[in-house]
Protein backbone atom coordinates (compact mmCIF):
# COMPACT_ATOMS: atom_id res chain seq x y z
CA UNK A 1 0.00 0.00 0.00
CA UNK A 2 1.40 2.96 -1.07
CA UNK A 3 1.27 6.19 1.39
CA UNK A 4 -1.23 9.07 0.69
CA UNK A 5 2.34 11.79 0.15
CA UNK A 6 3.16 9.00 -3.09
CA UNK A 7 0.22 9.09 -4.50
CA UNK A 8 -0.52 12.76 -4.61
CA UNK A 9 3.41 12.83 -6.19
CA UNK A 10 1.57 10.38 -8.58
CA UNK A 11 -1.09 12.72 -9.21
CA UNK A 12 0.79 15.38 -9.95
CA UNK A 13 3.02 13.42 -12.14
CA UNK A 14 0.26 12.15 -14.11
CA UNK A 15 -1.35 15.84 -14.29
CA UNK A 16 1.81 17.34 -15.55
CA UNK A 17 2.59 14.42 -17.91
CA UNK A 18 -0.80 15.14 -19.40
CA UNK A 19 0.31 18.82 -20.39
CA UNK A 20 3.05 17.75 -21.93
CA UNK A 21 1.69 15.18 -23.76
CA UNK A 22 -0.93 17.68 -25.30
CA UNK A 23 2.38 20.20 -26.15
CA UNK A 24 4.33 17.32 -28.00
CA UNK A 25 0.98 16.46 -29.98
CA UNK A 26 0.65 19.90 -30.82
CA UNK A 27 3.84 20.09 -32.18
CA UNK A 28 4.05 17.32 -34.15
CA UNK A 29 0.87 18.02 -35.66
CA UNK A 30 2.04 18.60 -39.02
CA UNK A 31 3.81 15.33 -39.07
CA UNK A 32 1.54 13.19 -37.53
CA UNK A 33 -1.34 14.74 -39.94
CA UNK A 34 0.77 14.51 -42.71
CA UNK A 35 0.01 13.37 -45.95
CA UNK A 36 3.15 11.31 -46.56
CA UNK A 37 1.97 7.88 -44.81
CA UNK A 38 5.72 7.42 -43.54
CA UNK A 39 5.67 10.45 -41.60
CA UNK A 40 2.14 9.89 -40.15
CA UNK A 41 3.33 6.08 -38.86
CA UNK A 42 6.69 6.89 -37.84
CA UNK A 43 6.11 9.95 -36.05
CA UNK A 44 2.79 8.52 -34.37
CA UNK A 45 4.91 5.62 -33.03
CA UNK A 46 7.85 7.48 -31.85
CA UNK A 47 5.12 9.88 -29.78
CA UNK A 48 3.65 7.35 -28.44
CA UNK A 49 6.87 4.89 -27.91
CA UNK A 50 8.95 7.87 -26.24
CA UNK A 51 5.82 8.75 -23.84
CA UNK A 52 4.74 5.73 -22.54
CA UNK A 53 8.53 5.18 -22.03
CA UNK A 54 8.89 8.25 -20.35
CA UNK A 55 5.49 8.26 -17.86
CA UNK A 56 6.53 4.32 -17.08
CA UNK A 57 10.71 5.40 -15.94
CA UNK A 58 8.96 8.40 -14.16
CA UNK A 59 6.03 5.93 -12.34
CA UNK A 60 9.52 3.45 -11.81
CA UNK A 61 10.95 6.62 -9.98
CA UNK A 62 7.98 7.99 -7.69
CA UNK A 63 6.22 4.79 -7.04
CA UNK A 64 8.17 1.96 -8.28
CA UNK A 65 6.04 1.38 -11.28
CA UNK A 66 2.41 0.84 -10.13
CA UNK A 67 0.14 2.12 -12.28
CA UNK A 68 -2.91 3.11 -10.74
CA UNK A 69 -6.72 3.80 -13.05
CA UNK A 70 -6.47 7.50 -11.24
CA UNK A 71 -2.97 8.28 -13.04
CA UNK A 72 -4.50 7.57 -16.64
CA UNK A 73 -7.45 9.89 -15.48
CA UNK A 74 -4.73 12.86 -14.30
CA UNK A 75 -2.85 12.28 -17.53
CA UNK A 76 -6.40 13.02 -19.74
CA UNK A 77 -7.19 15.84 -16.92
CA UNK A 78 -4.30 17.37 -17.81
CA UNK A 79 -4.70 17.23 -21.73
CA UNK A 80 -7.79 18.40 -21.40
CA UNK A 81 -6.73 21.59 -19.16
CA UNK A 82 -4.05 22.07 -21.88
CA UNK A 83 -6.16 22.36 -24.39
CA UNK A 84 -8.45 24.31 -22.83
CA UNK A 85 -6.15 26.91 -21.78
CA UNK A 86 -4.42 27.44 -25.11
CA UNK A 87 -7.32 27.72 -26.54
CA UNK A 88 -8.53 30.72 -23.97
CA UNK A 89 -5.04 32.09 -25.17
CA UNK A 90 -5.54 31.69 -28.32
CA UNK A 91 -9.14 33.87 -28.03
CA UNK A 92 -7.62 36.34 -25.75
CA UNK A 93 -4.65 37.24 -28.40
CA UNK A 94 -6.48 36.58 -31.48
CA UNK A 95 -8.80 38.98 -31.45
Amino acid sequence: MMNINIQFVTIGISFLFGILFSLQLSLTYKFIYSNKKFYKIIFTFLLVFVNTLLYFILLKKFNNGILHPYGIIFIIIGFIVEIFVKTLVVKRFHR
